[in-house]
């Protein structure tokens, strides 16, 4: 028999065991429902206590012991319907409940936070952000010099970081001033999922626009990153960005 529609419908595997046994052996204890069913012992009360709220097993008493009886198989039909039309009333529920959600949500959005992180740890920090607030062809914002990443050690991290970042389609776009060309295209690669522009003007560098966030990089032996969570901030940002890469060239 096809157990996949008694999964379906709310049944664990241990409790369909336990409903056929059941039904083979008529009226049972514990005993032989567990020879039956194949099941751990330990776990026989609790399957039986669920089959009984289900309303597909009731028991008897006999000589002070408890003898498990499967109930007529009209009763699956039964707790289907109930379960229908307990999914009917929290679908009802939940309607009421939407505005408030909605309202919390958009709460969330206007939320504004602002944090420091510094040192190594905090650019691994920063990045993970990115990769994990970010989905496949989402798209971020960076004004850059590339001459802020200096260190070998800083280096190899964002080229690593580029490479997890292109793993997941992630695509950014990269605004640096027009004296840096020659070296940028020198020293860093075309990196996969990104485009780059110059532009002949000076920019603030080190910055960072993504979904809510605007995050200022200041590069040093002790990096330090402050990262400003503000969806009307960012916003900002971005049409200042975009503004300017429309200027901009290749």
């Amino acid at each position: 028999m096809d157990i996949k529609l008694l999964e379906q419908i709310g049944l664990t595997e241990s409790e369909i065991k336990v409903y056929f046994a059941l039904m083979k052996l008529g009226s049972a204890s514990t005993g032989p429902i567990i020879d039956k069913a194949k099941i751990n012992h330990s776990k026989i009360y609790l399957i039986l206590n669920k089959l009984l709220d289900k309303g597909l097993v009731s028991f008897i008493i006999k000589n002070k012991v408890k003898h498990y009886q499967a109930s007529d198989p009209d009763n699956l039909l039964r707790y289907l319907k109930a379960k229908k039309e307990s999914i009917a009333q929290q679908e009802k529920e939940l309607e009421k409940l939407l505005p408030e959600l909605r309202m919390q949500q958009q709460m969330a959005k206007n939320m504004q936070t602002a944090t420091i992180y510094t040192g190594y740890e905090g650019i691994k920090t920063i990045f993970n952000l990115i990769l994990s607030e970010l989905k496949a062809n989402e798209e971020y914002y960076v004004f850059t010099t590339y001459e802020e990443a200096s260190s070998q050690q800083l280096r190899r991290f964002l080229l690593n970081y580029h490479q997890k970042r292109a793993d997941k389609k992630i695509k950014v776009k990269l605004l640096t001033m027009k004296r840096f060309k020659k070296s940028t295209k020198e020293k860093y690669p075309q990196y996969p999922f990104s485009e780059r522009r110059f532009i002949d003007l000076k920019l603030p560098t080190g910055l960072f626009i993504f979904k809510d966030y605007v995050m200022h990089f200041i590069w040093s032996d002790n990096p330090t990153f402050f990262v400003i969570q503000s969806a009307q901030n960012t916003e900002r940002f971005k049409e200042f960005f975009l503004e300017l890469w429309n200027q901009a060239i290749p």
